[in-house]
């Protein structure tokens, strides 16, 4: 019997120490130059009305040459389009074995076994394991990318999913051809999770490990997929603190509110990652490797609205957000992708709200689909 587990990326993202700007005096000094100018064109206007229109004409072009010579220009526009692909070829519906029931409660049970003293697990409604797991049992392969080249992050946006996400995956191929009980479904499962847990230094650097200890996960997906050779066994994580929604609109402004479900170190930093646009891959370019994901390419992120004396990111580009909100209840945030968009051009953009606590583990992995 082979029993091989592969490493998984937890749900968190290395972030970049912002770092702060001096104020800018000669804006302000701009400012108040272009108020007394206004002032000074409607008072020496003979008629109130063509001054004020004078006035308001020549601000407007004065305005114009000096914020165009700073750099702060209206956004030009983009020729790229949001969109939200099919996963798995188009089909809506995920089948679960007959027994799926028992087995997901069989491994929840050995989940929450494995991480004494830190918040159990509850089991997601999210599909995103078991579409998995019957991806890999159809294609015949083993990774954490599909046939589509969508990573865990991207699949469980497309499914619907709010939270941040971390897998783990793992198979047990018989010698021959049996015919699996549920009893010897649970065999096989019971010793993936303990290999996951206890052996995983040398495979895996204790990434499966890691990321079943981690004490923000609060829901599990799971999946089982089998046949008469091999059992599929897959673990999405998820860190699922805010009941939100989420739009995209066409010039690329972002908007998320919600409910705040579970106490959580409100974010400093929202952070957004770049994945060129995934790629179909055979079965056996997937069991080839990579046999682990990372969250993408760190390309900046979003910072709290700030006028002057603003911190920024020591390297990526720096967004300020236009709202602004985490509260014990309610959270929204707002602001725009096109300079990210602009810089990257077509592909997949993640967005992580991150932690303020000193471990910086994202309650959110919402992928955004480009194209162009």
């Amino acid at each position: 019997m082979l029993i091989e587990a592969r490493r998984s990326s937890p749900s968190s993202v290395v972030p970049a120490e912002p770092k702060r700007q001096g104020a800018s005096g000669v804006v302000l000094g701009l400012l108040l130059v272009v108020v007394l100018l206004v002032a000074a064109f409607v008072a020496l206007s003979p008629d109130a009305e063509s001054g004020l229109r004078s006035a308001e004409q020549s601000a407007s072009s004065f305005l114009s040459s000096i914020f165009g010579g700073l750099g702060i220009t209206a956004r030009p526009p983009l020729n790229y389009t949001i969109y939200s692909p099919l996963i798995g070829n188009g089909s809506a519906k995920i089948s679960y074995p007959p027994d799926y029931d028992t087995l997901a409660a069989y491994a929840l049970s050995l989940i929450n076994q494995d991480r004494p003293g830190l918040q159990a697990v509850s089991l997601s409604p999210n599909p995103v394991a078991q579409q998995h797991a019957n991806s890999m049992l159809r294609y015949g392969y083993f990774s954490h990318y599909d046939t589509q080249g969508y990573s865990p992050y991207m699949r469980y946006s497309l499914l619907g999913g709010k939270g941040a996400v971390g897998e783990n995956v793992a198979y047990d191929r018989a010698s021959g051809p049996i015919f699996y009980t549920t009893s010897e479904v649970e065999g096989a499962i019971r010793t993936l999770e303990y290999q996951m847990m206890n052996n995983d230094s040398q495979c895996c650097n204790n990434g499966h490990r890691i990321n079943i200890l981690n004490p923000l996960h609060n829901r599990v997906s799971i999946g089982v997929a089998y046949d008469g050779t091999v059992v599929y066994f897959v673990e999405d994580f998820e860190n699922y603190y805010i009941a939100l929604t989420i739009s995209v609109s066409s010039t690329y402004d972002v908007s998320i509110a919600g409910t705040t479900l579970q106490a959580f170190t409100a974010p400093k930093a929202v952070y957004i990652t770049y994945d060129s646009p995934p790629t179909a891959e055979t079965p056996a370019q997937l069991n080839a490797g990579p046999h682990e994901y990372g969250p993408g390419t760190l390309t900046g992120g979003v910072l709290q609205p700030c006028s002057f004396g603003c911190p920024s990111f020591q390297s990526g580009i720096t967004v300020y957000a236009d709202t602004w909100k985490f509260t014990s209840t309610q959270d929204a945030l707002a602001f725009s992708l096109h300079d990210f968009i602009q810089h990257y051009g077509a592909g997949v953009y993640t967005i992580y709200a991150v932690t303020g606590s000193d471990t910086g583990t994202a309650i959110t992995s919402i992928s955004v689909f480009v194209t162009g």
